[in-house]
This record gives structure tokens, sequence and C-alpha cells, in this order.
């Protein structure tokens, strides 16, 4: 049909050879797809040109190459609209959600999933639901919400069926089958994937990309089963395809999975290297949950091998990243350079007190030098100590005070602001009033449940609560609280958290992890620094001040 097209015809057809070829031979797909866009762009077909441009950008993603499959995006967001090209916006928007996921970017992923799904619901554009619907399941089973995600991807399968395209179809099944073992439901997940297996057998090969995971998928299902040498033949299948066709995203799990079995069957020097190639596999992705997740085991590996200088290691890696905030890529880049920085520094640091050591050059000028400046520093320290006690003090006693202004205020039913809340200028504000009401009244019965104690409340969660946009309920808090989300909830935590403290003897004498965790910190690092940073002293000084009074 190709030789003898030409015009648009030519570009459709190869176009449609692409995707025939995407998931099996990408090189072969990339040259079709090169052949389209040439032939669009010489008649100037619009159409042609923005999904060879969609191509481009997904089978570089599937690649795992984020950051160009993004580029490309970008450059087309302005050209592309959902009315004049609604199947092509859908696929880019669809593909843009998937890579803010890939990226750790969950903000991002699910504004964009949820745009598409008012433009589908809108519109009643079927294709766009679907692919709204995968953006979402894709979003939600990254965040380990595996009902969400089984709800989402259920929800674009009928449309899918309809199409009659088989790649989508072998795809969904093992989504399902995925979501259905995390659930806990190990059963239905292998009916679903032997019924993956007889579509394969019967229909044709689905191609390496879809199969690579599949059987990665069995794999992981079979180790949890006890299966090891069914679960080894499947994880060679997937890890062979993975390697020969440069399935970049999808290797820091692979090797996750085989560092697993290896513990499973007790080969833990084998387990150990495992672990290792999936960080570095994780790094060229910056995959940072799975460097997380790896460093933490490998602290616990090399602890029983006995190699201390490979559990701190990990651990200032692990450290680094696991109370990081960060909303991008490069600033968890940052945190990842400077961690192994400080890991290289530390070792020059030892090797040098061992050289000195050994050398012993320690002479009697030198001794006397260090003690003289140890004692002006003692003096200097000794002064600067007696200064921050009487600030500890000053400052206790202002927050005493004010707390027991507002527990007056509440008892006489006065509305008083918050401790030490900031306000901001609010004429900027270009809320609807009626939305802004809604949202208000909805936070403050919420924040009368202290919702805000939860450890796992986040901006997201929050705004589902509210049943309102992430972005609008962010407007909110920052204009009429006048701060950002994490120190709108630090301040609802450390102002509830004091009250509690002069109120309740029996609480402040429980350890601090425990007053922390009660509050919603699960670190006690955390916790510290954000009472310190509102009340200008620690908790412990301030609970200690406590008792002494009491």
């Amino acid at each position: 049909m190709k030789d003898n097209a030409s015009g648009k015809e030519k570009a459709d057809i190869l176009l449609q050879l692409c995707h025939l070829y995407k998931y099996r031979n990408i090189d072969i797909a990339k040259n079709y797809n090169k052949e389209a866009l040439a032939v669009s762009e010489d008649i100037n077909y619009q159409n042609g040109i923005y999904k060879a441009k969609y191509n481009l950008a997904y089978l570089m993603f599937i690649q795992g190459d984020f950051n160009r499959s993004m580029e490309v995006i970008k450059g087309l967001e302005k050209a592309i609209n959902y009315k004049q090209y609604p199947e092509t916006y859908a696929e880019f928007e669809t593909i843009k959600s998937d890579i803010y996921t890939e990226k750790g970017e969950y903000d991002k992923a699910l504004e964009t999933g949820l745009k598409l799904l008012d433009i589908s619901e809108n519109t009643n554009n079927k294709f766009i639901l679907s692919k709204a619907h995968a953006a979402l399941s894709h979003y939600y089973l990254r965040l380990e919400n595996y009902q969400k995600a089984l709800e989402h991807c259920l929800k674009g399968l009928d449309f899918i069926i309809k199409q009659k395209d088989n790649h989508y179809i072998f795809q969904k099944v093992d989504e399902i089958a995925r979501m259905s073992a995390k659930l806990g439901d190990k059963e239905a997940a292998l009916k679903a994937y032997n019924f993956y297996l007889k579509l394969e057998k019967e229909l044709y090969s689905p191609g390496s990309y879809i199969q690579s995971v599949v059987y990665m998928n069995m794999a992981d299902i079979y180790l949890s089963n006890g299966e090891y040498e069914r679960s080894k033949n499947y994880l060679d299948r997937s890890i062979s395809m993975i390697m020969a066709n440069n399935y970049r995203f999808r290797l820091p799990r692979a090797l996750l999975i085989q560092a697993e079995l290896y513990l499973k069957t007790r080969d833990t020097l084998s387990a150990i290297l495992t672990y290792e190639k999936s960080i570095d596999a994780a790094e060229n992705i910056n995959a940072f949950d799975v460097i997380k997740s790896n460093s933490l085991i490998l602290m616990d590996l090399y602890n029983k091998v006995g190699r201390p200088d490979k559990v701190n290691e990990n651990k200032t890696l692990y450290d680094a990243i696991k109370d990081s905030l960060f909303n991008n890529e490069k600033e968890q880049r940052i945190v990842i350079l400077e961690a192994r920085r400080k890991i290289k520094e530390a070792g020059l640091r030892q090797q040098a007190l061992e050289l000195e050591n050994i050398s012993q050059r320690a002479e009697l000028t030198s001794i006397i030098t260090v003690l003289l400046s140890i004692l002006v520093i003692g003096f200097f320290g000794v002064v600067a100590y007696v200064k921050f006690k009487e600030k500890n003090k000053v400052i206790y006693r202002r927050t005493i005070e004010n707390l027991e202004t507002q527990l007056k205020a509440q008892n006489k039913n006065i509305p008083i602001r918050p401790l030490n809340v900031k306000t901001e200028d609010k004429t900027n504000n270009t809320l609807d009033d009626n939305v802004k009401y809604i949202i208000l009244k909805r936070l403050k019965k919420l924040e009368e449940e202290l919702f805000f104690i939860d450890s796992s409340c986040n901006l997201h969660q929050l705004s589902e609560k509210l049943k309102t946009n992430p972005k609008y309920l962010s407007q909110v808090i920052n204009i009429e609280k006048g701060s950002n989300f994490n120190n709108y909830i630090n301040e609802l935590r450390i102002n509830y958290l004091l009250t509690r403290l002069v109120q309740d003897e029996e609480f402040r004498q429980r350890k601090l992890s425990y007053i922390a965790s009660s509050i919603g910190y699960n670190n006690l690092n955390t916790f510290n620094a954000a009472f310190k940073k509102r009340q200008g002293i620690l908790p412990s000084y301030f609970i200690k001040k406590l008792n002494e009074e009491a």
C-alpha cells in the first residue's frame, strides 16, 4: 500500500506502519516515522506532521529519554488544540502526564490528567476520555493507590475494546493483572496473565515493549509465590528484551526484582551487586524513589556482610533523598550530587587523619596554639551560651503569654488570628469570591476535625477532600492564610500542639518522638526544625520549662 500511495494517503500509511512497529522494533518504527514526517512536511499536511512529532516524543519516552520527549511536546503546545486536533492533543497531554509521573512531579501529572478529563466530559469525546483515564491510572499506580488506578483503567476499557487495537488491549490486560496482584488477588492476576499468553499465542506477538513489562510483572508474582525457577525464566526474558531495545526506564525495576530473587535464593553478594546496578540505572533516568528504596536495603545488606564504609555511603545517599520536597528533577539531581560529594569528602578526611596519625607530627608549639584557641573559643562559647539561654527564656515566656491570650479568647468565643500567621496584601486576589468562600468554609470544618495531624496529609489529598482543584486551594491558602501549603500545615500542627502541651500534663510526659508522630511528623528532625522556625526555641526546651513551672 505504501509503495502505491502518495500525498496524505502515503503519510497516513507510514504513520500506521510506525504504530505497528513501535512495540516490536523501535529502529524500524523511527524510520517509518521519519519518512512520514518528511512526506507530511513536503505537502504541508499539518495533522500528519503533528502525529509524526507525537510518535517521535513517544519513542523517546519508551526509551527513557524523558527530557527530549518533553522538549518535542513543549514545542507544539501552542500549535495543537483539542478543538482542531482532538486525538493528537489527547495523545500529547497523556504522554506529558506520564513523563511528569515518571519524574516524580506528581502535582503536574495530576493537573494534566484532570484537565484532560474535564475536556473529555465537556466535549463528550470518547477518545480523549480514554486517554484521560489512562493518564490518571498511571499516576495513581505510581503513588501505589492501586484501587484508584484500577478504577481508571477499567473506565477506559470499553472504548479501547471498540477501537479493536490489539496493542492497547494487551497493555490493558497487563495493567489489570498487575493492579489485581498489588491489591492482593494474585490468583486473579495470574488468570489475567494466562489470558494474555493465550492472546499472544493465538493472535500475534505484541512486541518486546509490552512483552518485557508483562514478563517482568509475572516474574514478580511468581517470586512472591515462592516459584523461583519460573520467576527467573520470565525475568531473564524480560531483562534480555529491555537491554536489547534500551527501555531505560524499565531497567531499574527489573534489576530490583532480580536482586530480590537473589536474596530469596540466599545469594547475598549477587543481590548487593544487582541493587547497586539498579541504583545506577535509576540515576540515568532520575528515578529517585528507586534510589531511596535501594539505598535503604543496601544499608542493611552491607551491615550484614561487615562493610561499615558502604553502610555509611548508602545512609548518606538515603538521608539526602528521604526528606526532600523538591518539585523537579534538577533540584533532586543536586541533592544526589551533593550527597555523593559529601561521601567523597568524608573519605578524604578519613585518609588525611590516618596519614596524620602515622606521621606523628604533633609538635609542642602546635599543641600550645590549639590549647589557647580552645580557651578563647570556650570563653566566647560560654558568653554566647548565657545570651542564648536568656533569649530562650524570653521566647518561652512570650509564647506562654500568647497562648493564655488565645485560650481566654476561645472561652469567650472571640475569633482571633492563629499564632505567628503572617498576613499578605489581598488586593491581588483573582479567585472567584463564591469559590473562595466555599473552599474556606470546608477548610475551616476540616481544621476543626484536625485533618492536619494525618502524616500523609498533602495538597492533592486535601483538594480531593474539599472537592476542588489543587491550584485553587493553593491560591486560597496563599492569599487567605498568608503562607504556602507546607507552612500552613506546620502552623496548624504547632498551634494545636502548644495548646495541648499546656493543658495536658500526661501528654507532655511522653517521648518527643511520640509527640511528633501524634501531630503528623514522621521525622523527629523535621518536627524540631518546624517548631524552632515558628517559636524560636526547641520543643524539648519548651516542654522542660512547662514541667518545671508545673
